[in-house]
């Protein structure tokens, strides 16, 4: 019995049968579907995308800033000599408080002593002198007016005088010098505050100024009221207003919360680390906190109104600025330009754009256009 390879081109399963019963032998098929089955195959229109949304959120509460710094004094001094000699007596140690001009050292210096004294006879030499040349001056000038003598000798005369007159006032004000630099001999507290370090004892040779190797006398720190200097970010600069508080924590201090306020700014933005140096003022008139203590600044920080927050995988940044995809009442999609605030981690502040309990897309692609039809699906909260 021979076998026939035969190929049919059928449409139904009918004629199949019927091929079959005519042929009487066995066939082995070949069957070719049309283009009507495969027509019926074929979806009718692509499946819509799915989305995860998340719903923008208006904050309920401040958003809160800490920001280390270091406790410093209000303001703080190095006393120095401004003249030479030798430690008489000193008054005030270490953790003592003082008051504006209260005495610190005594210097003894009587090498400034001697030169005053000579100082003080020059005056009187000038004085006489001046008195000699105003006493010629007016005879000769007596003389002129007779005829008696010329003018030219005139004129010498009375330049004579106006020399003495200018050597009086020279000798006058190095009396009026010296006179100070005695005063230097009493080191006195230029305000009041607290000791902080004494460098000097009884006896040991002092030396005026402060450059090269010399040592300071005295370091004083007014403490009554204390600064702190903070780099704050610059997404917070609109927040730094003078006047505004925060609250002072210091890990020795647990459980105590100190007021501070901004009192000052830069007034620019450092372009090496993009942060604002602002200063806090923070009263301590019980002496409580000591200068040179890390603390860390909480600032509670309102928002701007109409602000909402939607996750930080909602918002694309391009060119342009910032973009929110949001999923409309027909489950399509909107693209929104929006205004950015601040960055709080896992939410981005919307200062515009976007209204309170919008569907916002999370992880938005590249391929979400204006009226694309979605099938949206709301992201699940985590578990508290």
């Amino acid at each position: 019995m021979r076998t026939f390879v035969r190929p049919l081109h059928l449409t139904t399963m009918g004629g199949v049968r019927q091929a079959v019963q005519r042929a009487g032998r066995s066939i082995i098929l070949l069957v070719c579907c049309g283009p009507a089955l495969a027509a019926e195959q074929t979806p009718n229109a692509a499946a819509k995308p799915t989305v995860t949304f998340a719903r923008a959120v208006t904050p309920v509460t401040a958003d809160e800033l800490v920001l280390p710094g270091t406790i410093e004094a209000w303001q703080e001094t190095l006393v120095y000599a401004r003249t030479d000699g030798y430690v008489r007596q000193w008054h005030k140690d270490i953790g003592d408080r003082v008051k504006t001009g209260d005495l610190l050292l005594e210097i003894d210096a009587p090498e400034v002593d001697q030169a005053h004294a000579q100082a003080v006879a020059n005056v009187a030499q000038a004085r006489a002198k001046l008195e000699i040349a105003r006493t010629t001056y007016a005879r000769w000038r007596a003389l002129v007016t007779k005829q008696t003598v010329a003018k030219h000798d005139l004129d010498e005369r009375r330049a004579v005088f106006e020399s003495a007159t200018a050597d009086l006032a020279a000798a006058t004000a190095n009396v009026e010098r010296l006179r100070k630099l005695q005063q230097f001999k009493l080191v006195t507290a230029p305000f009041g505050g607290i000791v902080t370090v004494r460098q000097v004892e009884q006896g040991a040779l002092i030396d005026a100024g402060s450059s090269g190797d010399k040592r300071e006398l005295y370091r004083i720190a007014e403490v009554s009221k204390l600064k702190i200097r903070l780099q704050v970010p610059q997404v917070y600069l609109r927040a730094m207003q003078i006047g505004t508080t925060a609250t002072v924590l210091v890990t020795e201090y647990a459980g105590q919360h100190f007021a501070g306020k901004i009192v000052r700014t830069a007034g620019a933005i450092n372009p090496d680390s993009r942060t604002l140096l602002t200063e806090l003022e923070l009263p301590n008139t019980d002496g409580t906190l000591l200068p040179g203590l890390y603390a860390q600044v909480k600032f509670s920080l309102p928002h701007a109104v109409n602000t909402v927050l939607v996750p930080t995988n909602a918002v694309r940044i391009d060119a342009t600025g910032g973009h929110v995809a949001t999923v409309e009442k027909d489950d399509t999609i909107k693209l929104n330009s929006v205004s950015l605030g601040r960055n709080l981690g896992i939410q981005l502040e919307i200062l515009s754009g976007l209204a309170p309990a919008s569907r916002v897309v999370l992880n938005p692609t590249d391929e979400m256009k204006d009226g694309l039809a979605v099938v949206p699906e709301e992201a699940v909260s985590p578990k508290p």
